[in-house]
């Protein structure tokens, strides 16, 4: 039986996406139509995915700033690309998965309802990311909740999202945000010797929404209480010469910055230190997280990452608002207090393009036994975390 075509739009092919759409791949005949480059990607390649067309489509791409008592605290963008239109015309998907909820996913809806065609929503924004969101977004997501049909979230915290849109939860293909295994879950060769040790890490763009600041104050407290370590932060960003300036005069020692990394170099940073610390006030996941627990180190999480309470017990979450907490949490992470990563808490890329094939392939009246080719042992789910 041949494969049916599956269309995903996107605005940028994520490198640690890359194994999840291969592998929709070994079930669909894949088509992954993606926007212009992002200004703060500039270290992500340009995206090879095997068994899958990857297809730029041409449009606009608007950015702004997003302000918050009037100072800058993210970059944001707008991707309009009416060749999506065209697209789907072309190549006339048997389905399509279209992430968040914006013009591309309302091409595809549009699509999947004059063509009869199922069209799946990936969402990951939290009850906490969208509080923020303006009227215009709101109603407009109101809108999806009552047109779609098919949803995938992130996780727990963006089921909840979709579920106070009075989605039914039947609808929602509940998987979690995952990275390529194969990029993090080996021993690399350490990219830094430094010391003094402990070396806390935070990988991450340079911005106000990352909480880099909010890091720099609670680190030079403690290092004013006599405390001793080193802290390495990986990244670029319109924040990075004043955050640079920031540790200077707060007289932080020991503190490095480097510029973004490529995916497949990142691991080498991972395992040249000894916990992460990812303050983030707003992220709808926060994929550093589990590259840190593929690496083996323990997290300092952020209470405002989507990822929090599904990869973390309490003592390994804190609020990077709250000074007495942040102060609190890197003084464990110094100490050597921080609980490890719990690695059986992530789910594989392999695990999360099983689910989707099986629901896609259900609403395409396809039965399990017709789409065994796309799925795997438990065996290979387990090595695919020792990347084997």
């Amino acid at each position: 039986m041949s494969k049916p075509t599956l269309a995903i739009l996107v605005n940028l092919v994520a490198p640690t996406r890359i194994r999840l759409y291969e592998h929709l791949a070994t079930a669909f005949d894949v088509h992954i139509l993606h926007g212009a480059m992002e200004h703060n990607r500039r270290s992500w390649e340009s995206p090879r995915v095997q068994g899958a067309e990857v297809r730029r489509v041409r449009g606009w791409q608007f950015q702004w700033t997003e302000r918050i008592n009037g100072r800058p605290f993210d970059s944001r963008f707008l991707h309009i690309e009416l060749a999506y239109i065209s697209e789907l015309l072309r190549l006339r998907p048997d389905a399509v998965i279209s992430l968040e909820m914006g013009f591309r996913s309302l091409v595809a809806a549009a699509y999947g309802a004059v063509f009869g065609k199922p069209v799946w929503i990936w969402w990951g924004g939290t009850l906490h990311t969208e509080c923020y969101a303006g009227w215009v977004k709101k109603a407009l997501r109101r809108c999806f909740a009552g047109w779609v049909k098919q949803w995938i979230s992130y996780g727990q915290t963006s089921t909840e999202y979709l579920l106070s849109l009075g989605i039914a939860r039947e609808r929602i293909l509940q998987v979690q945000n995952c990275v390529d295994e194969r990029l993090y879950a080996f021993h690399s060769v350490p990219a830094l010797d430094i010391e003094p040790k402990p070396v806390l890490l935070h990988v991450g763009q340079m911005i106000a929404r990352k909480g880099v600041a909010e890091l720099l104050n609670s680190a030079a407290q403690l290092q004013q209480e006599g405390l001793i370590f080193s802290l390495v932060l990986v990244g670029d960003g319109p924040d990075r010469n004043d955050l640079e300036s920031m540790a200077s005069r707060l007289a932080l020692k020991n503190v490095h910055f480097y510029p973004a990394q490529h995916a497949h170099a990142l691991s080498s940073f991972y395992n040249s230190c000894d916990a992460l610390v990812f303050p983030t006030l707003r992220d709808v996941w926060g994929l550093v997280a589990n590259e840190a627990i593929l690496c083996g180190l323990p997290v300092l999480c952020s209470c405002y990452a989507g990822c929090a309470q599904e990869l973390f017990d309490s003592e390994s979450i804190f609020d990077p608002a709250d000074h007495t907490q942040f102060v609190n949490g890197l003084r464990k992470a110094i100490t050597g207090k921080l609980p490890g990563g719990d690695v059986s808490r992530l789910t594989t890329s392999i695990e999360v393009g099983d689910a989707i094939v099986s629901a896609v392939m259900k609403t395409l009246g396809r039965s399990a036994s017709q789409t065994a080719a796309a799925q795997t042992d438990e065996k290979t789910k387990v090595a695919a975390l020792h990347g084997s």
